[in-house]
């Protein structure tokens, strides 16, 4: 273990950044003997890897790039250990569970060899533009729910979701926590309640998948259940009145919430959007000191960009799987 410079957190010392802040870590602090370098690139250049929570390390300079992802579904113990640097028995254990494993990210040129390589080991692989993963979902501001259709009103218009628009559901929870300030390096007891998001992902049209997608088609819908405005008033929890006006609309569509499972990643918080309930609950944090320009009050880290990256690329595959 090592000790943030920037945020003083405890940190194993597998990675050479801070996962709470993204600080760099002491050199001499990070152990070598994790998980082993990524391979070097013709030239020396190393390449990035997805890291262990889900998201890619801080990529290197240069062109667009390309995610390599595995489908566990079909994959043996034996095949995946030597393929992907795994021990047999995380190799079975992820055999076991099955669904997606984001592998690598990497150049084109590079990303279709290394597919070529996971094929002859037999093992499936999907390659995905990077840019498609990481497209800025379109943020809810509210909505209404009605005859086998969803108005929600968002920060760049209304968008109306109706039976059989939806391609799938991805659904997680938010990991959010005070900060301490850069100057009194106090520490908040107060926690932040654990937030909730659905991204809904329409049927793209044909063509959009191809390269770098354009319009908003591909973008998903992001609900944060926090924030949500009711159209009349909700008895109980946002989070089950929303989940239940998605289920009347999405007929056969998947819904995936694997995201659980991965450790948060945490990075600074973006402003919420500007609704009605987003003022009242920024007028509480307004009253701790943050925003105030004064460094006063604790700054809040979530995990949201990890989910919109997961989002992003496990919405990628499925648009290229065969439909029925």
């Amino acid at each position: 273990m090592a000790n943030c410079p920037s945020c003083r957190r405890p940190v194993a010392v597998a990675r050479e950044t801070c996962v709470y802040c993204g600080a760099p870590l002491p050199p001499g602090d990070v152990e070598r003997t994790a998980p082993p370098e990524p391979p070097a690139a013709p030239g020396g250049e190393v390449v990035a890897a997805a890291g262990p929570a889900g998201g890619p390390e801080v990529p290197p300079a240069g062109g667009p790039r390309t995610l390599v992802v595995l489908e566990l579904a079909s994959a043996s113990a034996a095949a995946l250990a030597p393929a992907v640097g795994w021990s047999l028995y995380e190799a079975g254990l992820a055999a076991r569970r099955g669904g997606l494993h984001l592998h690598r990210i990497l150049e084109a040129a590079e990303a279709e060899a290394e597919a070529e390589r996971l094929k002859a080991c037999g093992l499936t692989s999907f390659l995905l533009p990077e840019a498609e993963a990481r497209i800025r979902p379109l943020r809810a501001l509210g909505g209404e729910r009605g005859d086998g259709a969803l108005t929600v009103r968002t920060e760049e218009g209304p968008v109306e979701l109706r039976r059989g628009d939806l391609l799938l559901v991805v659904r997680g929870p938010i990991t959010r926590e005070y900060q301490p300030s850069s100057r009194r390096r106090r520490v908040d007891t107060a926690r932040l309640d654990e937030g909730y998001r659905l991204h809904l992902y329409r049927h793209a049209a044909p063509g959009e998948t191809s390269g770098t997608p354009a319009g908003d088609e591909i973008r998903p819908v992001e609900i944060d259940t926090s924030t949500f405005e009711f159209g009349s008033a909700v008895r109980g929890s946002a989070r089950i009145e929303i989940e239940l006006w998605v289920e009347e609309i999405c007929g056969s569509a998947p819904w995936y919430d694997d995201f659980r499972r991965l450790p948060p990643a945490l990075g600074p918080a973006e402003p919420e959007p500007k609704g009605a309930v987003a003022a009242v609950s920024s007028l509480g944090l307004a009253s701790r000191g943050q925003g105030s320009g004064r460094d006063e009050g604790p700054v809040v880290f979530d995990n949201v960009a990890q989910f919109r990256f997961y989002s992003g690329w496990r919405a990628a595959v499925e648009r290229r799987r065969p439909r029925p």
